[in-house]
């Protein structure tokens, strides 16, 4: 029985290799989502299909703190993981023999869970003796929108999370320009302590998004900053618009005008984010021929921000894309396709001594 089990897995993979077929199973750990995903591609087909992602919120755990609690992460990454990559195997099919490499993200984010979900994607491939690839987080919120969409390299990137909010070129896989960043709260953070100013539960950008939609005042009214809008870099700052809005609401507002005040909040970090990426396209267009801007992470899931977006692109002749609600928040399935993306680079695998970075961006790949 054992014997034609290994010929049938030896025939399976034979022909993974005459069809040139890439499959990588992908580890993300590195705040308060355990997920795992299983990638494939063939090499004459643009683009690459998920076979299994499974991940598991840890929304409900962190929900009573306001805010992610590291320790309680960790535990939960170390109690979910194993559960997680069983379930994957078994409902896609395959075995780990079938799998081409593993990867696993190693930073930036909080160290318990990087050790957690890179130690286990390390120990797979040393048993399988296959490859492991070290995944910067950012990158792979990039290079997700090139697993279901033909985006060439060099395309401009707005990325947006509740860690990050940068303005890049990526030149290629692996080499990114940096041209612009927030300088204190990142727009997710923002748009999280905002939402905790109004008194919204955890986690509050889009409960915020929700409560804007309520409100029906076209004009402006609490006269809340736009900073560094009239400045000539490109980049952000959201703590004084923050802290603004805390005095509105310590000088007392009724339920209606919480609304109006979300609205006004989402319309103040749109002209921020609007203003610097009129500056970047013309920018890029200047030096480079192509046309594609991305916009990644999971405040890209906010319609609000992602529709004015879109509209400047169109009015700039720029091709936008924004990947599925699903694979713009933290997910397994965009640190399996970065594995795949270095896979068709040529790469052969990461050292099984790479450390974890809690600090890693993306200029230092």
């Amino acid at each position: 029985m054992f014997y034609f089990i290994l010929v049938a897995n030896n025939v399976f993979l034979n022909i993974l290799n005459l069809l040139k077929i890439m499959i990588v199973l992908g580890i993300e750990t590195s705040c308060d989502e355990t997920s795992v995903s299983i990638v494939k591609k063939n090499k004459k087909r643009l683009s690459g299909k998920v076979i299994c992602e499974r991940t598991l919120s840890q929304i409900s755990k962190h929900k009573a703190f306001g805010g992610v609690v590291p320790e309680l992460a960790s535990r939960e990454h170390s109690e979910a993981l194993h559960i997680l990559v069983k379930k994957v195997l078994k409902n896609s099919g395959l075995t780990l023999n079938q799998i081409n490499a593993f990867a696993a993200t190693t930073g930036p984010g909080l160290l318990g869970g990087l050790l957690i979900g890179s130690n286990y994607a390390k120990t797979l491939a040393l048993a399988s003796k296959k490859p492991f690839f070290s995944v910067n987080h950012l990158q792979g919120h990039i290079l997700v929108s090139r697993m279901e969409k033909k985006i060439s390299f060099p395309f401009l990137c707005l990325l947006v999370s509740g860690g990050h909010t940068q303005i890049l070129i990526a030149k290629s896989y692996k080499k990114f320009i940096l041209l612009g960043e927030t300088l204190d709260d990142a727009l997710g953070e923002a748009f999280d302590k905002t939402a905790k100013i109004l008194g919204l539960d955890y986690p509050g950008g889009p409960l915020l998004e929700k409560l804007a939609l309520k409100s029906s005042n076209v004009q402006e009214k609490f006269n809340l900053p736009r900073p560094l809008i009239n400045e000539k870099s490109f980049n952000f700052s959201f703590s004084g618009l923050k802290t603004a809005i805390r005095r509105v609401v310590q000088n007392g507002i009724n339920e209606d005008e919480k609304s109006d005040l979300a609205n006004e909040f989402q319309l103040c970090i749109t002209d921020c984010l609007i203003a610097n990426i009129e500056k970047a396209i013309a920018f890029f267009k200047n030096k480079f021929d192509n046309n594609y801007f991305v916009l990644a992470g999971g405040v890209a899931s906010n319609n609000f921000v992602r529709e004015k977006l879109q509209k400047l692109c169109k009015k700039k002749k720029m091709s936008f894309y924004v990947p599925k609600p699903k694979l713009c928040v933290d997910n397994a399935t965009m640190i399996a396709w970065t594995g795949i993306e270095k896979l068709l680079n040529g790469e052969k695998g990461d050292s099984l001594q790479f450390s974890p970075r809690p600090r890693w961006g993306l200029e230092k790949l």
